[in-house]
């Protein structure tokens, strides 16, 4: 059986007053998560609406992938530079495509 793609999604929010240190850190996760080999997309959006709202939006080619991406010391570095600007836990899903 041939693994399936996995797209995730993820909603950040940024506590007030901490939109633009919180893209910083987020943006800076981008292109080396966009250069491992089990990457297919990988991209970073802020709302039109709010601008406190962050969507990953990423493409990998399996689960494994992702694990190796959550497992990257760029990744782990976005987690601990991102938490103090948060509003609520990020929310996360993970959808086979």
């Amino acid at each position: 059986m041939q693994d399936k793609n996995i797209l995730v999604v993820a909603k950040l929010v940024a506590q007030p007053g901490k939109a633009e240190e919180l893209k910083r850190v987020l943006s800076a996760c981008v292109a080396p998560s966009r250069a491992e080999d089990g990457n297919l997309h990988y991209d970073l959006y802020r709302s039109v609406e709010d601008g406190n709202v962050f969507l990953f939006h990423e493409r990998w080619k399996n689960a494994a992938a992702v694990e190796t991406h959550n497992a990257q010391p760029h990744f782990k570095k976005l987690i601990a530079d991102s938490e103090h600007l948060l509003k609520q836990p990020p929310e996360i899903q993970q959808i086979e495509a």
